[in-house]
């Protein structure tokens, strides 16, 4: 089987930003020409959110390989990644983009690599670095040195600053994809979550503490992180996080996530993941318009006979087309 070959695509952010009004939103089609064949998605594009701000809503599978060069001189890049992962060059140094951190940096250019059948959910957002500075207050002295130059310096440095993803960003950015809204509501909507991540990014630089990365603390900040955690494995029951992953995208470590997994619901996370797949898996048997292999795929297992042996496991019996619960 012949490999696809990579797809060549180049943006410049400072040209989009001319062309845009505040609230505009330009397609990708328009600064990268053809791009149906490589964006699975309902919309692609970039939107300005303020004379000094655009954001990137990534929501989209890549149905073929590319490679992006995007001209970035003295912005400002924040990349939230809920899901999905690509790699970032700038220069001959190779960063992997994951959901694990927020990455910011600033640097004239760099280029993005993404594999087909990447599922990417999240966003990018650009903002002028002088923006930040003076608008947004934002104060480089809680930063380590070696990350000063990406809000001090036009040239930016080739590392990225990286963050823990907050669980107030996770709701933000999960508020931002799932808008309904029609323009030019969508628009307005969006630009409020968008400037309220920036402001919760900025102030967890002035929080940075002089060794170590912010952490969830507080009781009520680690029953929010678990609610959260729970609702993670509900929308993306398919495809559920590792606990690893899951822990670093509310800000928790394993432990604090198990324990308060066990304290709020009574079960480890692995075993409430569990138990949300088994309920979706007998729902859709219940109305049985799909196969059972096809049940099996919606709820995260590769073939029949392991989804069938976890069914069995839970319920004490097989799957089947119409499956009632006890009694019924």
């Amino acid at each position: 089987m012949t490999a696809r070959v990579q797809k060549k695509l180049e943006l410049d952010f400072r040209a989009i930003g001319s062309g845009l009004r505040s609230g505009g939103l330009i397609r990708s089609s328009e600064v990268l020409g053809a791009v149906d064949d490589i964006f699975k998605a309902r919309e692609h594009g970039y939107r300005r959110i303020d004379e000094c701000t655009l954001l990137h809503v990534m929501n989209f599978e890549a149905a073929q390989p590319y490679s992006l060069t995007m001209a970035r001189a003295d912005l400002v890049c924040i990349q939230i990644t809920i899901k999905g992962a690509y790699n970032r060059w700038i220069g001959d140094r190779m960063d992997l983009v994951n959901p694990n951190m927020v990455q910011i940096s600033n640097t004239p250019r760099s280029v993005s690599d993404t594999q087909a059948g990447a599922r990417l959910r999240g966003l990018l957002i650009v903002c002028e670095r002088q923006h930040l500075l003076d608008h947004f207050r934002l104060n480089a002295d809680p930063i380590p040195p070696a990350y000063r130059p990406i809000f001090l310096s036009r040239l930016g440095t080739p590392d990225a600053l990286k963050l823990p993803l907050s669980s107030a960003s996770i709701a933000l950015v999960d508020q931002i994809l799932a808008c309904k809204y029609p323009e030019p509501l969508r628009g307005i909507f969006i630009g409020a979550k968008t400037i309220e991540i920036i402001c919760g990014i900025v102030s967890q630089i002035h929080a940075l503490p002089s060794r170590g990365l912010p952490r969830v603390v507080g009781a009520r900040s680690r029953i929010q992180a678990i609610e959260l955690a729970a609702d993670i494995y509900r929308r993306e029951i398919g495809n559920p996080p590792t606990i690893e992953q899951l822990a670093l995208r509310v800000g928790l470590n394993r432990n604090e996530l198990t324990s308060g997994f066990r304290d709020v619901f009574g079960l480890t996370p692995h075993a409430y993941g569990h138990m949300l797949r088994m309920e979706e898996a007998q729902s859709l048997l219940r109305v049985g318009r799909i196969s059972i292999s096809e049940v099996a795929r919606r709820v995260g297992y590769e073939g029949y006979s392991s989804f069938s042996r976890a069914f069995h496991a839970h319920y004490g019996h097989a799957p089947s087309v119409a499956d009632l619960l006890p009694g019924e």
